[in-house]
């Protein structure tokens, strides 16, 4: 293969005119050095120097099979388009909506050890490109996300997006379109290429060894729109977490009485399309017919999702959570009819909570064994049928679980000889007296999960979670953490938000903002849970929120948090969100980034002049 090595030409109008098309694998000089969209590399690697010896391949044409590859836009293909930066030229692999192409090969010819980075195209007004991406001896593939357009029609750019290091010894690159739950465009450019020093690969390797930098608890709601029912597509999830600082992954095996595994207890999602009222399935968002076509695949398949997402974690090294909304039974009417006299609420119209006046509410109680019971059961049952580590009660969804159900209101009755309904709701001695009965639950599930735990001959118990509200509301929803921790009954805390009512969801608005008020920002909020675990052998891991802080904003707020004394990040719906911050628990990296005065995380890009023979100098709104 042919090798030029050029300089970086000034970026000036027209001057792409003079710089030749090569579409062979360019060696460029001259480039700048900055952290890397979506991550950095590792510790050690970074070295300016070595951007000199940076292999630029840029013929994607090379992409086998070529059965697979056109000149024009064309169903089941992927469109090579022409491209001039500055430097060089060479051709986009490029699908869209209607190419839905097969996965595609990079024959790379390469040895040794290489820092690699995918170059995806940044169109103005467009937001990211994604594609994805996996060695051709590795099972599953990651996703790689280049960066939002620019608001003005001539910023056309190509970002290089920090994959990973690897040995590249008998290597090949795959590209695949992410077409669930619907097609994303992938525009990649070209693989760039950083050979490794012997020195820098035994600095990679004994990072990677390192367990003191596994800081990051994450979650995954189990969500997984996959209507080809494949295990393909629940590795692929989870394979961003190789190699990252995340220590365990919380997913979601049921919520209420539904299940998100195969279960014999309760009922899963495809029985929204096999028994509907009237044989005609309903579903008031795209979103809920894609989950149950899923759910539908899954069973033809005789895939369990749960069950492979379990055996996948363990190949990657990640402690893996079995985790359940325990109020989940009901949903309201928004969220799409329920099947008649299926569902438990259905059938169980004595175990409801009550509100104040005696009215039912659109919850199931655990006041009453009876559902205490239930529940057990499914945790009994995804603990013994899964490789799993432990399990985490989802107590931040739809409280409260217990209100003023007749156990409730005649066991403070006799205790007080008054009528908890006719006292302030946050009255000290009634919300003592409800959060009885959650803890009567933890108690349960510590002794259910201790002695499945006995009968598998486990050599360590199973720990229990619990992700609750923040530090004034648990007693108000029932829950005593200080009874918890003191006799043993979770593991782990995690506090959802600092923000009143669950909040802080926050909601993108911008490139770098976002609405939505930020956790932990009252040092008094950190400090509640911090001592709430101080001596005993819980641990407490605070929830990174809202969801679209910027990389610059986790990095300083997982700052703010080790400085407080919490040694543990969570981020709810974290599978994709730690794809940004996989470094997050080096600690010393995260202060010394502060040291150097927070500079921004930027990839190193190159100007796009010219496309699919199409001028940009001259580019305007059309």
């Amino acid at each position: 293969m042919d090798m030029k090595t050029i300089r970086m030409k000034s970026r000036v109008p027209f001057g792409w005119l003079a710089v030749p098309l090569l579409s062979a694998a360019i060696l460029w000089s001259g480039c700048s050095v900055a952290p890397p969209a979506g991550e950095q590399p590792a510790a050690g690697v970074s070295d300016a120097d070595s951007e000199a010896n940076a292999i630029y391949l840029a013929d994607m044409e090379k992409c086998q099979p070529a059965s697979a590859l056109a000149n024009e836009w064309k169903h089941g293909t992927w469109r090579l388009l022409s491209y001039t930066t500055d430097s060089f030229s060479g051709n986009l692999l490029v699908a869209a909506e209607d190419n839905r192409p097969p996965e595609i090969t990079y024959p790379l010819q390469r040895e040794g050890w290489h820092r690699i980075y995918i170059g995806i195209y940044r169109e103005p007004f467009t937001g990211p490109r994604r594609v994805r991406v996996r060695l051709s001896h590795e099972q599953a593939f990651a996703t790689l996300t280049g960066l939002e357009g620019a608001k003005d029609h001539q910023e056309h750019w190509i970002d290089d997006i920090f994959w990973k290091e690897a040995d590249l010894t008998g290597r090949d690159i795959v590209f695949k379109q992410i077409i669930e739950p619907m097609a994303v465009h992938a525009w990649v450019a070209y693989i760039k290429l950083v050979p490794l020093t012997e020195k820098q690969v035994r600095s990679i390797q004994a990072d990677r060894r390192r367990k003191d930098t596994k800081r990051l608890f994450i979650h995954n709601d189990a969500g997984v729109i996959n209507r080809s029912g494949t295990a393909q597509e629940i590795r692929d999830q989870l394979e961003p977490l190789r190699h990252s600082d995340v220590a365990r992954v919380y997913w979601e095996f049921g919520t209420g009485d539904r299940a998100k595994r195969f279960s014999k207890i309760a009922r899963d999602h495809s029985l929204d399309l096999t028994q509907a009222a009237g044989g005609r399935p309903f579903f008031t968002s795209p979103h809920g017919r894609w989950w149950a076509e899923s759910w539908k695949a899954y069973h033809q398949n005789g895939v369990d999702p749960f069950l492979v997402a379990a055996e996948y974690a363990r190949q990657l090294g990640v402690e893996f959570h079995a985790s359940y909304r325990p109020g989940g039974f009901i949903y309201p009417e928004n969220y799409g009819p329920t099947l008649p006299g299926v569902s438990f609420y259905e059938q169980h119209p004595e175990l409801v909570c009550m509100n104040r006046e005696g009215e039912p509410m659109p919850r199931i109680s655990y006041a009453f064994p009876e559902t205490r019971r239930y529940v057990l059961s499914l945790f009994r049952e995804v603990a013994t049928e899964n490789p799993v580590d432990g399990v985490a009660v989802l107590y931040n969804r739809r409280p409260p679980l217990v209100a003023y159900e007749a156990p409730v209101v005649e066991g403070f009755q006799k205790e007080y000889g008054l009528d908890p309904r006719q006292l302030p709701e946050n009255d000290p001695r009634f919300m003592r007296h409800r959060s009885r009965f959650l803890t009567r639950f933890m108690r349960e599930l510590r002794a259910e999960m201790d002695q499945v735990a006995r009968e598998l001959k486990r050599e360590t118990p199973f720990e229990i979670t619990a992700v609750v509200s923040n530090g004034e509301e648990n007693l108000l929803l029932g829950m005593d953490l200080a009874t918890w921790v003191k006799e043993g009954l979770v593991d782990v805390i995690i506090p959802y938000s600092s923000v009143e009512r669950i909040g802080a969801y926050g909601n993108k608005v911008g490139p770098n903002t976002w609405d939505g008020e930020p956790s932990w920002e009252d040092p008094q909020d950190v400090e509640w849970f911090v001592s709430l675990v101080k001596g005993t052998r819980a641990r407490v891991a605070l929830n990174v929120m809202p969801r679209f802080l910027t990389k610059e904003a986790q990095y300083r707020k997982a700052h703010q948090l080790y400085e407080a004394g919490v040694e543990h990040l969570f981020f709810w719906d974290g599978t994709h969100r730690v794809r940004n911050v996989r470094r997050l628990g080096h600690r010393e990296e995260v202060s010394d980034w502060m040291a150097a005065g927070q500079p921004p995380f930027r990839p190193t890009n190159l100007r796009v002049w010219e496309l699919g023979g199409w001028d940009l100098h001259t580019e305007t709104p059309g």
